[in-house]
């Protein structure tokens, strides 16, 4: 796992005390945690409860994930709550994000038994259809303005010409690997063309990382959403195939069920192959040394149901 960026070199009471001097907040007991690659993210006590404090470099990121919370919130998805934000705190020196820990477990903690399991993934399709249900103006990443969430393009097309040179490297990779073959490998190349081509109208707003560490549960009920910070304008398509990518096929099975019709749009397959090639290449770094080979014939079988 990748160590988490060495943003600011606060530790234990240095870090308490700056948070108290710039939110307010008694925190104790911070220890730095390495989850995610581009915030630097502390766990903390607040009294009795857990809370984080996450800075980054960039402001962007942490007003984009507080407004996408608002939304999910609105919608009645269960969120973590902000305790405070500053884009530039005088002691710590970078934006900072301070909010309580989500309820509940996460699903690979919470011993659930396979039917109830069967339960939480089938209310978890349910949670991304409703996520996608929200509408926004442009495509692509997002950005803060006026209040609101945009996507950084104004077109489909702008968006996807930023993407090609990522999918086609993704591609020569594993052509190279000979993970695909010849004939795969153009199989890919039209469907990254297709991709470009399609007209998906106004865009959903896609979670784009909904895996087993990133939803909470109690029982059977999904009680956190979390890590907004990937959020984008994009085609909910995408979002379905992003979130199976990570699924097995019975939690595969019950989140079709629950999120319903659009699942079976052939177009999901087409972005579960594109994600796949990028995954691949991703998990196959040296400082990653993640289980690529295992989203090998997935990717083969995604090939495979193109004809």
């Amino acid at each position: 796992m990748i160590e988490a960026h060495n943003i600011t070199n606060l530790e234990g009471g240095s870090l308490e005390n700056a948070v108290k001097t710039d939110f307010g907040l008694e925190v104790k007991n911070s220890k730095k945690v390495t989850h995610g690659y581009t915030s630097q993210v502390y766990e903390a006590s607040l009294g009795n409860d857990t809370v984080f404090i996450r800075i980054n470099k960039e402001s962007r990121v942490f007003e984009v994930e507080i407004l996408g919370y608002e939304i999910l919130k609105k919608q009645g998805i269960p969120v973590p709550k902000i305790l405070g934000y500053k884009d530039n705190p005088p002691s710590i020196g970078h934006p900072t994000m301070i909010m309580s820990s989500a309820i509940g477990t996460t699903i690979d903690e919470a011993n659930l038994s396979p039917e109830e399991e069967d339960m939480v993934f089938e209310k978890l399709g349910k949670t991304l259809k409703k996520i996608n249900e929200t509408k926004l103006e442009g495509y692509g990443l997002l950005k803060a303005k006026d209040g609101e969430l945009v996507g950084e393009f104004s077109s489909w097309k702008a968006y996807q010409e930023t993407q090609q040179k990522k999918y086609h490297e993704a591609l020569n990779f594993c052509t190279e690997k000979k993970y695909l073959t010849e004939s795969e490998s153009d199989k890919v190349k039209a469907v990254c063309d297709e991709i470009m081509s399609l007209d998906i109208g106004k865009a959903s707003l896609v979670h784009r990382d909904l895996h087993s560490s990133h939803f909470f549960v109690k029982n059977t009920d999904i009680t956190g959403i979390i890590d907004l910070g990937g959020i984008m304008a994009s085609d909910p398509r995408y979002d379905i195939a992003m979130s199976i990518i990570f699924q097995n096929p019975q939690q595969q099975k019950n989140f079709k069920k629950g999120y319903g019709e659009l699942v079976n749009d052939p177009m999901v397959n087409k972005y579960f192959i594109v994600i796949a090639i990028k995954k691949i290449q991703f998990r196959s770094r040296e400082d990653i040394n993640g289980d690529a080979q295992s989203l090998i014939p997935r990717l083969q079988e995604a090939l495979k149901k193109l004809g």
